[in-house]
C-alpha cells in the first residue's frame, strides 16, 4: 500500500503541493495537534516528548513509511494537506460563499484529466481504499455517488 501526502506551499506563481519525504515524523500531541518534524527529547517506542512553546508535551509518533491509511487519513484531514492512498485522491476543499469547507475524494471522469472532488466521511475514505466502494459518475444528469463496488 502506497501513502504519500503533500503539503501546500505558497510560491509568487500560486500554490503548489510539494510531497513529504518517507523520512518525515508526525507527532500527534494528547490535544491532538499534529507537529512535523519536531525534536524529540525522549522516545519509549512510539510514545515521544518534545518541546512545544517552550513546554514539553507527550504524544505519539510515525514516520511517513510506517504510516497506515487511517493514520494518514487524520493527519491530512486535521491539517489540510492532500493524500494519496493507492492511487486515491483525498484532501480538503477550502469552501465558498454557496459551499462549506469539507473533506472531499477525488476522481477523474472516465475521459477527463482534470480532478474533481465529491464530499466523504472517514468510513468511505477507508471503504474507497479498500476497494469496496467505488466513486461513479453519471454523464447525462452530472450526477456523482459512492457505491458498493
Amino acid at each position: 500500500m502506497t501513502v504519500k501526502m503533500y503539503h501546500p506551499k505558497h510560491t509568487g506563481f500560486g500554490i503548489f503541493h510539494e510531497e513529504f519525504a518517507l523520512t518525515t515524523v508526525f507527532v500527534t500531541d494528547d490535544e491532538g495537534r499534529v507537529h512535523v518534524n519536531p525534536e524529540i527529547i525522549e522516545a519509549d517506542g512510539d510514545c515521544v516528548v518534545i518541546e512545544y512553546w517552550g513546554e514539553e508535551v507527550m504524544g505519539t509518533a510515525v514516520t511517513m513509511a510506517t504510516m497506515t491509511p487511517a493514520e494518514a487519513l487524520a493527519i491530512a484531514k486535521r491539517n489540510h494537506y492532500r493524500a494519496v492512498i493507492n492511487r486515491q485522491t483525498f484532501e480538503w476543499y477550502e469552501g465558498n460563499r454557496r459551499q462549506m469547507p469539507q473533506w472531499c475524494a477525488g476522481f477523474v471522469k472516465r475521459r477527463g484529466s482534470r480532478m474533481h472532488l465529491i464530499p466523504v466521511s472517514m468510513d468511505d475514505c477507508l471503504a474507497l481504499i479498500e476497494r469496496t466502494k467505488k466513486i461513479v459518475y453519471w454523464t447525462n444528469s452530472r450526477r456523482c455517488e459512492i457505491i458498493a463496488a
